[in-house]
């Protein structure tokens, strides 16, 4: 029996998150069935993020048991042969005993994409947010700065538990311009429910001149913005988790 890590990269679009649902499909339930397709006996695999509906991955990490003899690259194949096509694994290793992809991370990123154009493209909204006019990149660097450190981000989403701390400490924020829109990146070493989403929508209403630079700062000391909305589920995908 040994501890794998598994590094996954999936299309969000047609589940319910990452975590197992009674009603719909999920990324859990489809590893799990893949995974017991294998002889795999357990009961839950464990990952680095519980990724919201809608959400894409092309580095999240998910560890489980398995008594396998047969050498890491065929636990690859074969677990690509069972998943779906919108479900893919794209590395495994051994892992250490007692490893766990969730509370051994050090840091987590997300990119979030944004293209600009008058019209939808099909082909582009499914992993990006379609803009219009394009936001100010500069006026949304200059708010994203104010989020890098160590913060309560209550303003800014939900604990992932009940009276879980919603401290989180940032270490990178910014956007980067891109032939036809924008990509933001962020890194912590946690996220709060819907955290990204909302700072996100936020920054892009900065851009758009609807709110001031102030209002991230006065997210921290009020534990308020006034702004409950999340930018769409279909932009975000969680690319890297750190040990």
């Amino acid at each position: 029996m040994a501890l794998y890590k598994l590094i996954l990269a999936y299309d969000g679009t047609e589940y319910a998150g990452f975590q197992r649902q009674k009603r719909r499909d999920s990324i859990q339930q489809e590893c799990e069935k893949a995974l017991r397709k294998l002889g795999w006996q357990g009961k839950a695999i464990l990952a680095a993020g519980r990724t919201d509906a809608g959400v894409h991955a092309s580095g999240q990490v998910i560890s489980f048991d398995l008594d396998w003899q047969h050498g890491d690259e065929v636990l690859v194949r074969a677990l690509n042969a069972h998943l779906p096509q919108d479900i893919a694994v794209q590395s495994l290793s051994q892992a250490g005993d007692g490893f766990h992809p969730r509370y051994d991370a050090l840091s987590r990123t997300y990119q979030y994409r944004v293209y600009c154009h008058p019209q939808r493209h099909p082909l582009k909204d499914r992993y990006a947010w379609r803009l219009w006019p394009q936001p100010d990149l500069d006026l949304m660097n200059r708010a994203a700065a104010d989020l890098l450190g160590e913060h309560d981000f209550r303003a800014f989403g939900a604990a992932t538990q009940l009276n879980g701390s919603t401290m989180r400490c940032v270490t990178e924020a910014q956007w980067q311009a891109q032939e036809d829109g924008c990509v933001f990146e962020i890194s912590a070493n946690a996220y709060l429910y819907h955290m990204v989403r909302r700072i996100v929508f936020m920054l892009v209403q900065i851009g758009y001149g609807n709110h001031p630079l102030e209002i991230i700062r006065r997210g921290f000391e009020t534990g308020d913005t006034g702004i409950v909305a999340l930018a769409p589920a279909h932009g975000l995908t969680l690319i890297k988790v750190l040990y």
